[in-house]
């Protein structure tokens, strides 16, 4: 980490908010989107926003839903989530902080069975939907399953999408690229993931933390954007000016946004 830089870093996927630039390495202009995964995640971070004023995504992921021990009523589950985020955008002091519906979309990975899988298809129509009514864009988790969410978006005519933490192959980032969708970048490194930073234009890529899953904190996003820096070749200032200027673009904000 540097206390140097000069331009932004905008992480747009985090799950472990921090209050201050203190707290999230002395590094300036950092804004994150504190991201809700399920009914208790949302109220969280709706509370975190209430108490600091950061932006918030909220959702219920696939991996979350096709719990049935957890959500025996998955209908009841599904509507649980869409009232809380009908009330969220009905909130005049919240709305204006909610920029995204996510995470939501399909995991093949966790989601092993036909039952699984059939869950998560569900609850990711509904949040399609949902976002078509609210007048919001959508933040995708998609683990090995790019193609069925890219069929399932392409077919609801989504247009402003960002694949959170982007695990496939170079082929189907290209045709989320192609789609005008972003492709986000996690602080981890693999060979299919800098294949997708060579190619892809530095207009088609975001950074993000995921902390604490793969960051520890927001601002190990800047990780990510040295990856960029280091593939594309690119000065890392104008890597954090143009993933941060795609993010504030994406969720429609000024650049005074924390």
């Amino acid at each position: 980490m540097t206390a140097l830089l000069t331009s932004p870093l905008f992480d747009v996927h985090t799950h472990h908010p921090e209050k201050t630039t203190a707290e999230a390495g002395g590094i300036p202009s950092h804004s994150f989107v504190a991201s809700g995964f399920n009914r208790e995640s949302n109220e969280e971070v709706i509370a975190f926003s209430r108490a600091h004023g950061c932006l918030f995504s909220l959702g219920i992921g696939p991996q979350e839903i096709q719990r049935t021990e957890k959500y025996p009523d998955l209908e009841g589950a599904i509507s649980e989530v869409e009232k809380q985020l009908a009330g969220v955008h009905a909130d005049p002091a919240l709305s204006r902080r909610f920029v995204a519906v996510g995470e939501v979309g399909l995991d093949k990975h966790w989601g092993k069975t036909t039952e699984d899988r059939e869950r998560q298809f569900f609850a990711f129509e509904r949040m399609i939907s949902l976002a078509g009514k609210l007048g919001r864009p959508l933040v995708i988790h998609s683990r090995d399953a790019e193609n069925e969410c890219f069929r399932q978006l392409h077919a609801a005519h989504c247009e402003k999408v960002i694949m959170h933490c982007f695990g496939g192959k170079l082929e189907e980032a290209k045709r989320c690229a192609d789609a005008g969708w972003l492709i986000s970048i996690p602080p981890q490194a693999n060979s299919e993931r800098k294949k997708i930073i060579k190619a892809l234009g530095i207009s088609s890529l975001v950074i993000e933390s995921d902390a604490p899953y793969i960051g520890k904190m927001s601002a190990d996003a800047l990780k990510s954007a040295e990856m960029i820096s280091r593939y594309k070749e690119m000065k890392l200032e104008d890597v954090l000016g143009a993933t941060a200027g795609n993010a504030r673009n994406f969720f429609c904000i000024g650049s005074d946004a924390r």
